[in-house]
């Protein structure tokens, strides 16, 4: 069995983890499949000899979505912060554009001018309304599309279905009153441009937030990687050499000599020193290790070489 993680872009809302997860463990040769809606990730376990990991990312790429393997790291992180700043900006054009259709309905503010029987402030509604939910709201739109089109439902779907209703009854209302004659004022219409700008508006705010925090959580872990050891001095037959931490194995002995940090999680075999616990515990103070005591990956041995299993 193989285990391998890949990113997943363009993930919403519970539905789509749970239908990526769902393709990945319908795959022959599937052993297990866990989607992270946190990280945006997925991590499958399967047989290489029955199916490769082309064919993994193909399912959820089939889905609707874009994967980014680990090699791709750089391009994970670039297109994280890119995300972050489109969606700002679309959350702020959102909420300040959904702001006069809400303040002209709320107060029924009618304007001194009319065009084409309509007062200027039922046009000022249509036109930011549409924008605000066809315009930059777009994503919920094709997300919907991609959805159908594979006769599944997620959060885009809702989210579209609604902001829609809302726009096209409103551009019927006005439709059904006709053009010409006597100017329609706010309160003689049932349009509702400023409902489906403000959902739209609301939605992309929280897509700003979400995709804040996710980036935050990122590079939190990140950070958190950087801490631990890249290397151990692998002990074999008596003899000492340098492996990547990756090939360290479970009842491997291993030396650390002091001033190093511990590259994995174990217990000591041979040896005593005192060990740098802080950035696990917030503790200061060294910690006595002696023959049976754990010690943790990232923790900095002080002064005494030791042997850990």
């Amino acid at each position: 069995m193989k285990t391998t993680t890949f990113n997943i872009v363009g993930m919403h809302c519970a539905s789509c983890v749970a239908r990526n997860e769902k393709s990945l463990k319908k795959i022959k040769g599937v052993h297990n499949a866990s989607v992270n809606f946190g990280t945006h990730s997925a991590t499958v376990e399967f047989d290489e000899h029955i199916v490769d990991e082309k064919t993994l990312h193909g399912a959820v790429i089939k889905n609707g979505y874009h994967v980014l393997t680990e090699g791709s790291a750089h391009e994970h992180k670039e297109m994280i912060q890119k995300e972050l700043t489109a969606a700002k900006m679309r959350a702020i054009w959102a909420l300040l554009l959904s702001a006069p259709p809400v303040i002209l309905t709320m107060f029924a503010i009618e304007l001194p001018i009319a065009i084409a029987g309509f007062n200027l402030s039922v046009l000022i509604q249509a036109a930011l309304g549409t924008f605000v939910v066809v315009g930059l709201g777009w994503e919920f739109h094709i997300g919907m599309l991609k959805q159908a089109r594979m006769r599944f439902a997620n959060m885009d779907t809702l989210i579209s279905l609604g902001t829609l209703a809302a726009i096209f009854y409103s551009i019927w209302a006005l439709l059904r009153q006709g053009f010409g004659g006597q100017a329609m004022a706010t309160g003689d219409l049932h349009i509702y441009f400023e409902t489906g700008a403000v959902i739209a508006a609301l939605i992309l705010l929280g897509r700003y937030f979400e995709a804040k925090s996710r980036g935050q959580a990122s590079e939190a872990m990140e950070k958190l990687l950087q801490l631990g050891a890249k290397t151990a001095r692998l002990i074999e037959n008596g003899q000492e050499r340098e492996v990547p931490v990756e090939q360290v194995a479970v009842g491997n002995i291993l030396l650390i000599k002091p001033g190093e940090k511990i590259p994995v999680d174990g217990k000591i075999v041979k040896g005593d020193t005192s060990i740098d616990e802080s950035m696990l515990t917030g503790e200061s103070m060294p910690v006595g290790k002696h023959v049976n005591d754990d010690v943790f990956g990232a923790t900095i041995n002080i002064n005494g070489a030791i042997y850990i299993e």
